[in-house]
């Protein structure tokens, strides 16, 4: 078969047709400096360049928080708002994407990164980066105040839904959703059935009529990933070692979902094997996933300090693998 373009590798994928060789597509968090403006764009494009994937998701730095507010108590409810276009947060991303799209000239796909309904009401606390220590705050709000709390949830899923229009229009070509709450020591089955899932499908059937090209990430560790078997991604995405998830069992799972995965991010192979070591347990996983619909990456974002090698040696091994 002749060698596809990156484009068309991924959206074959997508459409159940033939690809020349399984697409891989890896993200990272830029460091600071470099989130917002030309800097961003420059990054992005520099790291698609030096490790030559198939995909490159647009991080997203612009999180859904005013600047000022502090919600930590029940009394504190009424802080949360919605954004929208408006605001400077949705104008830099589009001006992002925009940039990058412009450069990128239809060489390779474009992910558009949308922070799902539990994580961007948490950003809106104004304690973003304390997830995990303070995430709980997010379902003791669903159980003392159910009736606030759903109208919280519809307006940041309202405002979800316009940031997957306004990044579309920017020229992503498609979302890719990173989900909280799946976890089991914060909602219980019953609570995220009743409180969160109405709008996480609400937002997720939305991102489906705007593009073919969705990605489920369901994030973190601990997951009862039965509670999202029912968005139907087009790809999914998970902490497979973080959760002794296997590819397989997601397969089973996900039964008409491509699988995005394959490596660990934050230690690893990938972190500090050797190019032999990455070489084998790419072969593996390509392996456990043969005959089946795939995009190898990793867990979650890789180290900010990853050497862009290292992910290029992933490349080069399904080339080669697959040649």
């Amino acid at each position: 078969m002749d060698t596809m373009t990156k484009r068309q590798r991924v959206m074959n994928l997508l459409e159940g047709k033939t690809v020349d060789r399984t697409p891989a597509g890896f993200w990272l968090h830029f460091p600071k400096e470099v989130h917002h403006g030309d800097k961003a764009v420059h990054a992005h494009l520099d790291f698609m360049k030096h490790t030559d994937t198939d995909i490159l998701k647009v991080m997203n730095e612009n999180l859904l928080y005013d600047g000022s507010a502090r919600i930590d108590r029940l009394s504190a409810i009424s802080k949360f708002r919605g954004f929208s276009r408006k605001d400077s947060i949705f104008r830099d991303q589009m001006d992002i994407i925009k940039k990058i799209a412009d450069q990128a000239a239809d060489e390779y796909p474009i992910l558009s990164t949308i922070h799902g309904l539990i994580a961007s009401t948490f950003h809106e606390t104004g304690f973003a980066g304390n997830y995990t220590s303070m995430g709980y705050e997010i379902a003791l709000f669903c159980r003392e105040r159910p009736a606030e709390m759903r109208s919280v949830f519809e307006n940041i899923a309202q405002t979800l839904m316009e940031l997957v229009d306004c990044t579309l229009e920017a020229g992503a070509d498609g979302i890719f959703y990173a989900a909280l709450g799946g976890e089991r020591n914060f909602f219980t089955d019953e609570e995220f059935a009743e409180m969160v899932f109405p709008y996480e499908k609400k937002i997720y059937d939305y991102i489906k009529s705007r593009t073919k090209f969705n990605i489920l990430h369901i994030c973190k560790t601990n997951i009862a990933f039965e509670r999202y078997k029912d968005l139907e991604p087009a790809v999914v995405n998970w902490g497979i070692y973080g959760n002794n998830f296997s590819l397989t069992q997601g397969a089973e799972l996900f039964k008409s979902s491509i699988l995005l995965g394959g490596f660990p991010d934050r230690q690893g192979v990938l972190v500090s094997g050797t190019e032999e070591e990455i070489y084998e347990h790419t072969r593996a996983v390509l392996e456990e996933m043969k005959g089946k619909p795939f995009i190898v990456g990793s867990d979650c974002t890789l180290p900010t300090e990853v050497d862009y090698a290292r992910i290029r040696s992933v490349v080069k091994a399904v080339e080669a693998l697959e040649a």
